[in-house]
């Protein structure tokens, strides 16, 4: 079978970042047998171009991948695969899994994928090739006369329960890099970095995520899984050996450390065979000096933490974050001990959330002077309890936006969307400023802290941002708080050199 992947990517337009769960399920499929296929479609793709490779791939099935913000482009492309080739249609990813009705209502869309897509995209194709029903397939609500098949019945959508999730992940192939372009991705051309993933979930129950939703659906058991460390060394040890470029490696799992022993096998195995540093993702509570000797033993570089909000009543009663202001301090301190850099993931315009509520956010950046500070706009994920807090408080609109840094999607009257994307242009400035304050003694320290205080939020009322014809801020314009690793509006590195 030819099976065309297409990823809808509306935030990037000249090359694309690297995606670890597509190359995961070309690599199942090219191992099963099946030619793929791949399509990225980056900001604003012309249909000429789409048509052009449908005609010329002929793909059996076309199977795309979309996150929550970017789904409003499936419904035409759909419409477009099904006038121009006779390919079935298939929707996966987490928006997939969590909203499978609104995605399967979609006209075009044959078949929705939920949870892991490997087994049940494999059990498709085979299905196809053979000739037989695919309407029974684990994990997959299919619709009537898809593929061939008739839902039981007469059902006009077959929705099938979930398998079992994948426990042995050293049972799955290395991450495909010639179908998905590795070669020509982001991640290689412009970082220079080899992207990995060691695990697949998390123990967190954060409201914003959709981890919490997902384990939940699969009642939580071996939610959480570990390759080997000989596993993912080997694919490290290949990736950098056949691809020179690689002057990095960056670990995208959610918690790299959750394991501590594991974690301790594997910085050691690292540190023996893998001679470049590295950047991992790890939660403040996780973090003791331990690990952070560990990480910088085996070569980690930078240090990512969600540090969210600034706010402990947000942080902990509005995200569901169970980890004090302390705890955040720290958690960096560890790091700048051990000669590791940080990085700070923040959102801003969060429900319920204030103006003074967004400077606690800043100010507690300018307290642990992370190196890089990664700022977006809070997006309510349907599924997630966030999404369920803003519906129920109407604060969710029908606003679309193509990526997390342009536009609030929600309408409060705490803060508006106006003053949210103030307040996000200038977030490395404002940090700047409250940094210099954190340096002054005492008296003069709180003095200063006061004074910048009412000055922003002077500079952000909605007096003045009105007065200025909403131009702080608007979609569009260049700012130094931007989309993590991207050209036009980049990561803010803001204590060492640019």
């Amino acid at each position: 079978m030819r099976i065309a992947f297409v990823y809808i990517d509306p935030s990037y337009r000249v090359m694309g970042p690297f995606h670890v769960g597509i190359a995961s399920l070309i690599a199942y499929l090219k191992r099963g047998g099946h030619e793929c296929q791949f399509f990225h479609l980056m900001g604003d793709v012309a249909e000429e171009e789409y048509i052009d490779f449908l005609e010329k791939n002929r793909p059996d099935v076309v199977a795309f991948s979309v996150m929550t913000n970017a789904f409003p482009h499936v419904a035409p492309l759909a419409l477009l695969t099904k006038r121009h080739s006779d390919a079935l249609t298939i929707c996966g990813g987490v928006h997939a899994t969590l909203s499978p009705e609104e995605v399967i209502a979609v006209e075009g869309i044959d078949v929705v994928c939920r949870g892991e897509g490997e087994e049940p995209l494999f059990d498709l194709c085979q299905g196809l090739e053979e000739g037989q029903d695919i309407s029974n397939i684990p994990n997959l609500w299919v619709k009537r006369g898809a593929g061939g098949g008739e839902s039981e019945k007469g059902e006009e959508i077959h929705k099938n329960p979930l398998r079992p999730l994948i426990a042995d992940l050293d049972a799955l192939p290395f991450l495909d890099r010639e179908v998905f372009p590795y070669k020509d991705s982001f991640d290689l051309q412009f970082m220079k970095r080899g992207a990995f993933m060691a695990s697949r979930g998390c123990p967190y129950n954060c409201a914003y995520c959709c981890s919490p939703a997902i384990k939940q659906l699969y009642g939580g058991d071996m939610y959480i899984r570990f390759r080997s460390v000989a596993s993912i060394v080997e694919e490290v040890e290949m990736v950098v050996r056949n691809f020179s470029q690689v002057e990095y490696n960056v670990f995208h799992d959610d918690l790299l450390p959750m394991k501590k022993e594991w974690f301790a096998d594997f910085t050691g195995e690292y540190r023996r065979r893998i001679k470049l540093p590295f950047e991992m993702n790890c939660h403040p509570n996780l973090m003791d000096r331990e690990i952070a000797r560990m990480a910088k033993s085996a070569g980690c570089s930078l240090m990512r933490f969600g540090l969210e909000s600034g706010n402990d009543h947000i942080r902990r009663k509005v995200l569901d974050r169970q980890v004090s202001t302390e705890r955040i301090i720290e958690a960096f301190a560890c790091c700048d001990e051990a000669g590791i850099q940080t990085l700070s993931y923040d959102m801003i315009g969060l429900p319920f959330e204030t103006r003074t509520q967004i400077l606690d956010t800043i100010k507690l950046n300018g307290r642990v002077r992370p190196k890089v500070m990664h700022v977006s706009i809070f997006y309510p994920y349907p599924g997630t309890k966030s999404y369920e807090i803003c519906k129920r408080e109407g604060f969710v609109t029908d606003k679309h936006i193509d990526t997390y840094y342009e536009d609030s999607v929600l309408q409060q009257k705490c803060v508006s969307a106006e003053q949210v994307r103030a307040l996000r242009k200038r977030f490395e400035f404002f940090v700047r400023l409250y940094s210099w304050r954190y340096r002054l003694p005492g008296f003069l320290g709180k003095m200063a802290e006061r004074i910048i205080d009412i000055g922003i939020l002077a500079a952000t009322s909605r007096l003045v941002l009105s007065a200025l014809g909403g131009r702080a801020g608007q979609k569009g314009e260049s700012d130094g708080a931007g989309t993590c690793y991207t050209l036009g509006e980049g990561e803010v590195r803001v204590w060492g050199e640019e």
